[in-house]
């Protein structure tokens, strides 16, 4: 049984993935990706309704995005053993400027940890920078602080990284002599740091550099300012601009690409990257995140930047 209370995006991919490749029957039963604070304050009760046979499986996985502990609590026992898939945590989720982290999110993903018999991290990074910045948040509390969670939880934790469906990968030889076809394929969210983005490119037009532009990627809410800009800065090079739901035409737009940059500030994984490599894009990324655990140690010299001023240089040198 796998419940999945933000049934979007890398989630979705990662349980419909899962389900669809795996030996095993994997029962889905899923909440819209929307009100994530939502999700993990309530969604536990929505399940604990909705599913009344948990004790038949053989086994139940979860994601983060909800109360574990109060689910266990709801669902009429004994249970199989439940396994808790990371894909993001809130202890190391950066915060917007304008907002203050409110650390019962935190907390809830603790609590979730040492109710589970098992945790899988998607990354080696993600993993460490949980464990590395938990003892601080336990030394938070007033009083009775808990450090043994730091331990327990490293024993019960691992790495599985998510599996990625490709579709039909074409050869990434075939480009046209048009300018390269710069792809941004992720949230278009302050975590994936467009300002950044948009201002490396803006330098880079000013020194010379000619290139396309595909503005893929989902948005949750409201446009991000820099993207509404970017709309009449690079209305030349803009040749989409928008998400692309429909999963063969976003792989059509991958295929077409030379380039896929990030300068993300968060990445637990990069799962939007590495689609755009498959289908023969060069990556240019942060020299630090998850990304130098993604890309072979041999092509962080040509794929890693360590500044935007090294990353601008990239992009007018092409």
């Amino acid at each position: 049984l796998f419940m999945e209370p933000f049934y979007g995006g890398s989630h979705r991919d990662f349980a419909s993935g899962w389900a669809a490749h795996s030996r095993h029957q994997i029962d889905l039963v899923t909440l819209p990706s929307r009100f994530w604070k939502w999700r993990m304050r309530g969604a536990s009760l929505w399940f604990a309704d909705k599913v009344r046979d948990a004790g038949n499986y053989d086994l139940i996985v979860c994601s983060g995005l909800m109360d574990i502990a109060a689910l266990k609590s709801l669902l009429p026992g004994p249970l199989p053993p439940l396994l808790l898939y990371a894909h993001e945590t809130q202890l190391s989720y950066p915060q917007p400027n304008s907002s203050e982290a409110d650390l019962h999110f935190a907390f809830t993903d603790v609590v979730n940890m040492l109710s589970v018999d098992h945790v899988a991290f998607n990354s080696h990074t993600h993993r460490a920078s949980f464990l590395d910045q938990l003892p601080a948040f336990l030394r938070s509390f007033p009083e009775n602080r808990p450090m043994w969670a730091v331990q327990s939880i490293r024993r019960r934790s691992s790495v599985c990284y998510p599996g990625i469906a490709l579709g039909s990968v074409p050869d990434p030889a075939q480009r046209d002599d048009e300018p390269p076809l710069i792809i941004w394929n992720h949230r278009w969210e302050f975590d994936k740091g467009p300002d950044s983005f948009f201002s490396a490119l803006r330098a880079a037009k000013q020194q010379g550099a000619r290139f396309r532009l595909a503005l893929l990627g989902e948005n949750f809410k409201t446009v991000p300012a820099a993207f509404v800009e970017a709309r009449d800065v690079f209305s030349r090079e803009i040749v989409h601009y928008g998400y692309v739901a429909e999963r063969t035409e976003y792989e059509r737009w991958l295929s077409r690409g030379a380039l896929v940059v990030s300068t993300a500030i968060q990445e637990n994984f990069g799962i939007s990257v590495m689609e755009a490599i498959a289908h023969g894009c060069r990556p240019l990324l942060p020299n630090r995140l998850s990304y130098p655990e993604l890309i072979p140690e041999d092509f962080h010299p040509a794929c890693l930047y360590d500044s935007e001023e090294e990353l601008v240089s990239i992009l007018v040198s092409r």
